[in-house]
């Protein structure tokens, strides 16, 4: 009997959590590129291609890498040359990258200052005409003084 007195408001909360839930993901996404809303910590000279689409994103609670997810319309080819052409003329320094055409994946390392980058693009899944921008960095760090302490 004191089970059943614990059952009802369970049921209660899980349905708003479901409800809450629902909701939240029926909202759409902003653009990021029309409405300027980039994550925490964003680097707004990273370049994204018109009508990129901020999926969601993560905060490192102490030192650490902040990742954020968009989606964006364009063809492999398309979305390779301009991280290429784009992240140089961003002033970043180019690092190391892997390149998959046949499975149509690319990733690249970029930096500037103490800033660490990545990108990685990879097909969406549900829509042929998109693919997903998984871009990892970490927080600008100051460069190092020389002197004697």
């Amino acid at each position: 009997m004191k089970v059943a007195r614990f059952i009802k408001p369970a049921i209660l909360m899980l349905a708003m959590t479901v409800a809450v839930h629902r909701f939240a993901f029926a909202q759409p996404a902003p653009s990021a590129s029309s409405l300027h809303t980039f994550p925490q910590g964003w680097d707004s000279t990273i370049p994204l291609p018109p009508g990129a689409v901020l999926l969601g994103s993560t905060v490192p609670q102490k030192r650490g890498v902040y990742t954020a997810d968009f989606s964006a319309k364009g063809t492999y080819p398309q979305l390779v040359d301009f991280y290429e052409k784009g992240l140089p003329k961003a002033g970043f320094a180019m690092g190391p990258k892997v390149v998959m055409a046949t499975r149509k994946v690319y990733n690249r390392s970029f930096k500037r200052g103490g800033s660490l980058n990545n990108v990685v693009i990879t097909p969406n899944v549900n829509d042929q005409t998109k693919f997903n921008l998984h871009f990892a960095w970490s927080a600008q760090t100051p460069a190092k003084k020389s002197g004697t302490h």
